[in-house]
C-alpha cells in the first residue's frame, strides 16, 4: 500500500485539478458551442438552428466594424510590445546609468497584487482626484479623459 501511495501520490494529488480543468475549460467550450448552434439570445433555448446565428452575425456591420478593430489593436499590441519588451531587455542588458529605475519601473507591476494596481489606475483616472483634476488645476481646463466615459469612442473607428 505504501508503494502504491509513493508512486501515484502526485496523480492523486493532481487529478482533482484536471477534472476542474476538464470541466471548465473544456465542458464550458463544448456548452458555448451547443448553445450557439440553437436560436438562444439571453437564456438558453434549446432549438436547434445550426449555423443561422453565425450567419446573422457576419451580416451584422458591426462585426466587421469589431474585427478590423480587433486586428487594429492585435498588431499595434504584438508590435508595440515586442518594441518595448526589446528595448527593455537590452537596456537591462547593457550596465546604464539609469538600470535600477528601469529595472523598477519595469519590475514593479510585477511585484505588487493586481488589486492594487488596479485600485491605483483607478485613482489615477478619477476626473475629480487624478491626473485630469491635476491638468486642470494646472491650467489646463479643456482637458478630460473622454474616450474612458463616452461610448462613441469606444471604437478605433468604423466604416462607411
Amino acid at each position: 500500500m505504501l508503494n502504491f501511495l509513493e508512486k501515484n501520490l502526485p496523480k492523486i494529488v493532481l487529478a482533482p485539478t484536471a477534472v476542474a480543468m476538464l470541466v471548465c475549460m473544456y465542458g464550458f467550450i463544448i456548452w458555448t458551442g451547443l448553445l450557439s448552434l440553437t436560436k438562444s439570445r439571453m437564456m438558453p433555448q434549446w432549438d436547434f438552428v445550426g449555423l443561422d446565428q453565425y450567419v446573422r452575425l457576419f451580416k451584422n456591420p458591426r462585426w466587421d466594424v469589431a474585427v478590423d478593430n480587433l486586428f487594429v489593436f492585435l498588431i499595434l499590441f504584438i508590435v508595440i510590445a515586442l518594441v518595448l519588451g526589446l528595448l527593455l531587455a537590452i537596456f537591462l542588458d547593457q550596465r546604464i546609468r539609469v538600470e535600477g529605475a528601469i529595472r523598477t519601473i519595469y519590475l514593479y507591476p510585477m511585484a505588487i497584487s493586481f488589486i492594487v494596481t488596479g485600485t491605483a489606475w483607478k485613482w489615477i483616472l478619477n476626473p475629480g482626484l487624478g491626473i485630469e483634476k491635476l491638468m486642470n488645476d494646472w491650467g489646463f481646463v479643456g482637458f478630460e479623459f473622454r474616450w474612458l466615459v463616452e461610448q462613441d469612442m469606444a471604437t478605433l473607428f468604423s466604416w462607411p
